[in-house]
């Protein structure tokens, strides 16, 4: 029943997106890793005079399958949930895609 609902929401368009993903590489191994943010509890509102842009910040810290390297990740976006810039940490950011 689970899967009957899940495929019926998927086709409703203009239906809010809840989930996005992250991929970085890290700068040891070479690995990529492929990160899961909830736009419920990953998203940071930020109100920044200097720049009215900055709207969102993301925080994560990740961890690779097989590379246990800590790796730091940080996201400035929009309103419109565009990276404005990316602040790194033993990786590499490659791409920022919704669900």
């Amino acid at each position: 029943m689970k899967e009957i609902k899940r495929f019926i929401k998927n086709l409703v368009p203009g239906a809010p997106k809840k989930a996005f993903y992250v991929a970085v590489k890290c700068s040891d191994c070479g690995e990529e890793v492929k990160v899961r943010i909830n736009r419920s509890s990953d998203f940071q509102i930020e109100y920044n005079a200097q720049n009215p842009e900055h709207y969102y910040t993301i925080k994560k810290e990740i961890i690779g399958k097989n590379c246990f390297n800590l790796m730091g990740l940080k996201l400035a976006l929009t309103k419109n949930l565009k990276v404005l810039f990316d602040d790194v940490s033993g990786c590499k950011f490659i791409e920022f895609e919704r669900e």
